[in-house]
Protein backbone atom coordinates (compact mmCIF):
# COMPACT_ATOMS: atom_id res chain seq x y z
CA UNK A 1 0.00 0.00 0.00
CA UNK A 2 1.38 3.76 -1.16
CA UNK A 3 0.76 6.25 1.44
CA UNK A 4 1.76 9.80 0.90
CA UNK A 5 0.95 12.65 2.89
CA UNK A 6 1.15 16.33 1.72
CA UNK A 7 1.05 19.91 3.19
CA UNK A 8 -1.68 21.43 1.17
CA UNK A 9 -2.25 24.53 3.73
CA UNK A 10 -0.87 26.14 6.56
CA UNK A 11 -2.24 28.83 8.67
CA UNK A 12 -0.65 29.97 11.97
CA UNK A 13 -0.87 26.87 14.01
CA UNK A 14 -3.63 25.05 11.75
CA UNK A 15 -2.61 22.66 8.78
CA UNK A 16 -4.55 20.44 6.38
CA UNK A 17 -2.67 17.81 4.50
CA UNK A 18 -3.31 15.40 1.30
CA UNK A 19 -3.67 12.01 2.34
CA UNK A 20 -3.83 8.97 0.15
CA UNK A 21 -3.83 5.31 0.17
CA UNK A 22 -3.21 3.23 -2.94
CA UNK A 23 -2.87 0.23 -3.77
CA UNK A 24 0.81 -0.57 -4.81
CA UNK A 25 -0.44 -2.11 -8.65
CA UNK A 26 -2.08 1.63 -9.03
CA UNK A 27 1.46 3.23 -9.02
CA UNK A 28 2.09 2.67 -12.55
CA UNK A 29 -0.97 5.39 -13.80
CA UNK A 30 -0.24 7.62 -10.76
CA UNK A 31 0.69 11.80 -12.01
CA UNK A 32 4.16 12.52 -11.13
CA UNK A 33 2.64 14.93 -8.84
CA UNK A 34 -0.73 13.28 -7.63
CA UNK A 35 -0.05 14.62 -4.35
CA UNK A 36 -0.48 18.17 -5.18
CA UNK A 37 -4.08 17.72 -5.57
CA UNK A 38 -5.80 20.44 -4.18
CA UNK A 39 -2.36 22.40 -2.71
CA UNK A 40 -1.04 25.61 -4.01
CA UNK A 41 1.63 23.51 -6.00
CA UNK A 42 -1.77 21.98 -8.37
CA UNK A 43 -1.02 23.51 -11.84
CA UNK A 44 -3.63 20.67 -13.94
CA UNK A 45 -6.83 22.82 -13.82
CA UNK A 46 -6.99 23.34 -17.30
CA UNK A 47 -5.82 20.23 -18.43
CA UNK A 48 -8.51 18.33 -16.35
CA UNK A 49 -11.46 20.24 -16.93
CA UNK A 50 -10.60 19.90 -21.16
CA UNK A 51 -10.45 15.99 -20.26
CA UNK A 52 -14.18 16.05 -18.78
CA UNK A 53 -15.11 18.13 -21.96
CA UNK A 54 -13.54 14.94 -24.19
CA UNK A 55 -14.96 12.57 -22.31
CA UNK A 56 -17.91 13.89 -21.55
CA UNK A 57 -19.53 17.02 -22.32
CA UNK A 58 -18.73 16.94 -25.95
CA UNK A 59 -18.88 13.19 -26.32
CA UNK A 60 -22.69 13.45 -25.73
CA UNK A 61 -25.62 15.11 -27.37
CA UNK A 62 -27.82 16.12 -24.64
CA UNK A 63 -30.93 15.37 -27.23
CA UNK A 64 -30.62 12.16 -27.71
CA UNK A 65 -28.72 10.57 -24.39
CA UNK A 66 -30.62 12.73 -21.58
CA UNK A 67 -30.02 10.42 -18.91
CA UNK A 68 -26.49 11.09 -19.73
CA UNK A 69 -26.72 14.18 -18.75
CA UNK A 70 -29.12 14.26 -15.96
CA UNK A 71 -27.35 11.82 -14.24
CA UNK A 72 -23.59 12.56 -14.96
CA UNK A 73 -22.88 15.79 -16.49
CA UNK A 74 -24.68 18.28 -14.56
CA UNK A 75 -24.31 16.30 -11.54
CA UNK A 76 -21.81 18.76 -9.42
CA UNK A 77 -20.57 15.66 -7.13
CA UNK A 78 -20.17 13.14 -10.14
CA UNK A 79 -17.95 15.91 -12.41
CA UNK A 80 -15.71 16.60 -8.98
CA UNK A 81 -15.15 13.17 -8.55
CA UNK A 82 -14.15 13.20 -12.42
CA UNK A 83 -11.84 15.81 -12.02
CA UNK A 84 -10.16 14.52 -8.63
CA UNK A 85 -9.14 11.05 -10.96
CA UNK A 86 -7.81 13.39 -13.84
CA UNK A 87 -5.94 15.26 -11.56
CA UNK A 88 -4.04 12.45 -10.14
CA UNK A 89 -3.75 9.65 -13.16
CA UNK A 90 -1.55 9.96 -15.84
CA UNK A 91 -3.99 9.24 -19.00
CA UNK A 92 -0.91 7.84 -21.25
CA UNK A 93 -0.21 5.76 -17.81
CA UNK A 94 -3.63 4.38 -17.27
CA UNK A 95 -4.17 3.29 -21.10
CA UNK A 96 -0.39 1.44 -21.13
CA UNK A 97 -2.10 -0.41 -17.36
CA UNK A 98 -5.14 -1.31 -19.55
CA UNK A 99 -3.27 -2.95 -22.68
CA UNK A 100 -1.01 -4.87 -19.67
CA UNK A 101 -4.31 -5.80 -17.91
CA UNK A 102 -6.70 -6.85 -20.44
CA UNK A 103 -8.56 -9.01 -17.03
CA UNK A 104 -8.94 -7.55 -13.26
CA UNK A 105 -10.51 -10.58 -11.13
CA UNK A 106 -10.87 -8.24 -8.33
CA UNK A 107 -11.38 -4.67 -8.94
CA UNK A 108 -12.62 -3.83 -5.47
CA UNK A 109 -8.69 -4.47 -4.17
CA UNK A 110 -7.26 -2.13 -6.53
CA UNK A 111 -8.15 1.54 -4.65
CA UNK A 112 -7.26 5.41 -4.33
CA UNK A 113 -8.38 6.48 -1.45
CA UNK A 114 -8.26 9.94 -0.55
CA UNK A 115 -8.68 11.83 2.60
CA UNK A 116 -7.94 15.00 4.24
CA UNK A 117 -6.08 15.42 7.68
CA UNK A 118 -5.62 18.83 9.97
CA UNK A 119 -3.25 19.46 12.15
CA UNK A 120 -5.49 17.80 14.87
CA UNK A 121 -5.49 14.56 13.18
CA UNK A 122 -8.83 14.86 12.22
CA UNK A 123 -9.08 12.57 9.41
CA UNK A 124 -11.82 13.25 6.73
CA UNK A 125 -12.13 10.66 3.89
CA UNK A 126 -12.85 12.17 0.38
CA UNK A 127 -12.52 9.74 -2.10
CA UNK A 128 -12.76 5.57 -2.14
CA UNK A 129 -12.24 5.13 -5.67
CA UNK A 130 -11.97 1.37 -7.41
CA UNK A 131 -10.22 0.86 -10.93
CA UNK A 132 -14.21 0.57 -11.76
CA UNK A 133 -14.46 3.92 -11.09
CA UNK A 134 -11.19 5.27 -13.07
CA UNK A 135 -12.38 2.69 -16.27
CA UNK A 136 -15.83 4.33 -16.33
CA UNK A 137 -14.23 7.68 -16.68
CA UNK A 138 -11.70 7.40 -19.56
Amino acid sequence: MIEKRYLIEEDNDYSKFNYFEISDELEEILADDYYTYNSKEYIKNELVEKMYDINFVNKYDMEKQPEVFSLYINNEKFKEKVLFIYSILDENRYKRFVEKHQEIENPNDLTIKYSVIDSDNTKVLMYNISITDIAFVF
